[in-house]
């Protein structure tokens, strides 16, 4: 068993490394699979989500880690571009978000909160931010990213998993879901460069 800590950064058109997405995963990774191999699957995935949901992006990096603190930085790093970005897929407002959680037992509800997680999918296109709720179709993105995770290498020998630090233990996910609800991750707000002020009096 040789389990590893993922991070994915969601690069900002900007190339700003301080206004980077970042989601971190966890697999456990086993021969003939490779760490290589592996990235090129979970970029797959990334780069359906980007294509049917999100905006604002300029490529992606993926960097694993052993577990625990790391002081030799990552074991493993590679860079994928995404598609070349255009108007249309501008980002809305970076603080919006579509919500992929995902637990440990077949029935989300069932799990405890040590046996569940989330991934914040965002930032969203601006031109699909355009209901109060996350319609059918966006869901089925978020979820089909889910699936398409779930399924990085191959069967038996890669596994996505979700880290409990309580229990300082990693898990295999089961299932996922995803609500039609937007959320908000106000960290990835982008910082302000200017303000428009009035006298009034």
């Amino acid at each position: 068993m040789a389990n590893y800590d993922v991070m994915v950064q969601i690069h900002h058109t900007n190339s700003l490394p301080e206004d980077d997405v970042v989601n971190t995963l966890h697999y456990d990774v086993n021969v003939p699979d490779t760490l290589n191999g592996t990235s090129d699957d979970i970029a797959t995935a990334y780069q359906g989500l980007i294509a049917g949901l999100l905006g604002g992006v300029n490529g992606i990096t993926i960097k694993w880690y052993e577990p625990g603190l790391n002081p030799g930085g990552a074991v493993f790093t590679k860079h994928y571009t995404t598609a070349p970005y255009v108007p249309a897929n501008a980002s809305g407002p970076r603080e919006v978000a579509v919500c992929l959680s995902y637990a440990t037992t077949d029935d989300p509800e069932a799990a405890t909160p040590r046996r569940r997680g989330r991934i914040y999918c965002g930032p969203i296109a601006s031109s699909r931010v355009d209901a109060n709720f996350v319609s059918l179709t966006y869901r089925n993105v978020v979820l089909d990213f889910g699936e398409a995770l779930a399924a990085a290498g191959n069967a038996g020998n890669t596994t996505w998993k979700m880290h409990s630090r309580t229990d300082n233990a990693y898990l295999k996910i089961e299932s996922i879901r995803c609500v039609h609800a937007w959320d908000t991750q106000r960290r990835r707000g982008l910082k302000p460069t200017f303000r428009t002020a009035r006298d009034v009096q």
